[in-house]
């Protein structure tokens, strides 16, 4: 069975055909307005001149029947007489063709109707409605009653002449509006491709970014809100691409971190099975280090994630952060006096408290710990301090290890990243690699900032502050 396949029109098409319809209406509109108000002015003015030339007629004419007792003789008075004196005084000229020329026909009727002189020569004793004399005649009275009426039209060449002329205006109109029409679609269809143009950029981007080209990017002239849509595409493409690289980079580091501690862990099974190595605590040791690796670096992935979709759990609660620190320092204490190590605490007085998960605080903690333990020599020394300022109370770690160059600096709290890339990672029972982005992740969620300032050869000062507790009462310790 066939399928009838839907039209498509695109965008341009929908807004030109819009436009059309516009144009074609509010065409045939202003047509139609403008020929029905200039019929009617002109019907208006011709029939407003004809009164006007009526009313001049009136005592005239009233005086020639008062003089002569009836009508007749009249059409000779509106061809010499009549004209001669109406229009002279108007400085028309006179004569009888002059109601021609000025395109007029007069028409006078006596009292009953009936039509007693016709300049047009063909009405002469018919009988004119009185409704049409009402409307459009003048009457003429002896100054007691009506003894007449005096009715000027156009005549039949005038109206000819009349029709020709709302002819001529009326295609004139027409016209006018036909080249408008086209002037208007015409500017106004470079206007809708100025803006589905870019759009079909951003189009062909779009598609092009599903299919998984992430280096696509739309170049649109800025100033509108077009500009503004290939802005946010722009940014999330870059987003986009960065988040593919990182996510490619990810994989690739933790394949790289499993692989050493999944290979000593074969390497040893394999052993014991084959008897090379005697089935020992110490031939255990190593399998129960790496599988204590491996399970440190699950969870911090697994942390990562939680952090990174904002669902990482935090109970907060009024924290002592020098408290804190020195129970941190105590518990490290013992691998730092194996290294002969100096560890000290420098807290300023009365700090205040904030507001923080201590779980997740200690966590930070370990983890900067670890880490200038890691990198500080033996005889080296490791002081952490706490200072209250701009409202949270900051805490550095600051070691005397080697330090940590300017082109690193900016990537310290990247996954996996290490500063010493000669060293091999997670060597010397090390981190997973991941402790510092870890340790990132709890402070921003804590809404607290972290950071880091080290110079070759001078040691690494990592730091981080938490935003002081609120005070809730007067017993509150600040």
């Amino acid at each position: 069975m066939k399928t009838s396949k839907r039209l498509r029109i695109g965008l341009f098409g929908r807004i030109m055909l819009a436009f059309l319809v516009v144009i074609v209406t509010g065409s045939l509109l202003a047509t139609w307005l403008a020929r029905r108000t200039v019929a009617s002015q002109f019907t208006l003015y011709t029939t407003t001149g004809g009164q006007r030339l009526a009313q001049g007629l009136a005592p005239d004419l009233a005086a020639y029947y008062t003089e002569r007792g009836s009508w007749e003789g009249v059409i000779e008075v509106l061809a010499i007489r009549g004209g001669h004196g109406m229009m002279g005084d108007m400085g028309m000229g006179a004569g009888g063709p002059m109601w021609s020329m000025m395109g007029y026909r007069v028409l006078v009727s006596d009292a009953g109707g009936r039509v007693v002189a016709d300049t047009g020569g063909d009405m002469a004793g018919t009988q004119v409605d009185a409704g049409v004399l009402r409307e459009n005649g003048t009457f003429i009275t002896d100054g007691e009653e009506v003894i007449g009426a005096v009715l000027v039209t156009a005549d039949v060449q005038a109206e000819e002449q009349g029709e020709r002329f709302l002819d001529v205006l009326n295609q004139a109109i027409l016209s006018s509006v036909i080249l408008a029409g086209a002037l208007a679609l015409l500017f106004g269809g470079l206007i809708v491709w100025s803006v589905v143009r870019p759009l079909k950029s951003l189009t062909m981007a779009a598609s092009a970014v599903a299919a998984g080209d992430l280096s696509q990017r739309v170049s649109v002239p800025a100033g509108d809100e077009i500009s503004d849509l290939a802005d946010a595409f722009n940014r999330m493409a870059v987003q986009l691409d960065r988040a593919e690289a990182l996510r490619q980079q990810l994989t690739a580091d933790i394949a790289h971190e499993l692989r050493t501690p999944i290979t000593v862990i074969q390497g040893n099974i394999e052993a014991l099975q084959d008897g090379i190595f005697p089935l020992t605590q110490e031939a255990l040791e190593p399998i129960l280090d790496k599988t204590l690796l491996l399970r440190r670096l699950v969870e911090d992935l697994r942390q990562l994630a939680l952090a990174e979709s904002g669902q990482l759990s935090l109970i907060p609660e009024p924290l002592d952060l020098g408290h804190l620190a020195g129970q941190t320092l105590d518990a490290f204490r013992p691998p730092a006096e194996a290294r002969s190590i100096e560890l000290s605490l420098a807290p300023a007085d009365s700090l205040p408290l904030v507001r923080a998960d201590p779980q997740r605080v200690q966590q930070v903690l370990d983890n900067l710990l670890s880490n200038a333990l890691r990198y500080t020599p033996g005889g080296g020394r490791i002081t952490v301090g706490l200072v209250r300022e701009n409202g949270a109370v900051r805490v550095s770690v600051t070691d005397t290890g080697p330090g940590i160059s300017a082109e690193a600096l900016p990537n310290v709290f990247e996954r996996f990243y290490r500063a010493d890339q000669s060293r091999e990672r997670l060597s010397d029972g090390g981190g997973s690699g991941l402790g510092l982005a870890v340790a990132r992740s709890i402070v921003e969620a804590h809404s607290g900032r972290i950071g880091v300032h080290s110079l070759p050869g001078q040691g690494a000062t990592f730091w981080f502050s938490l935003p002081i507790d609120a005070p809730k009462g007067p017993d509150t310790l600040l």
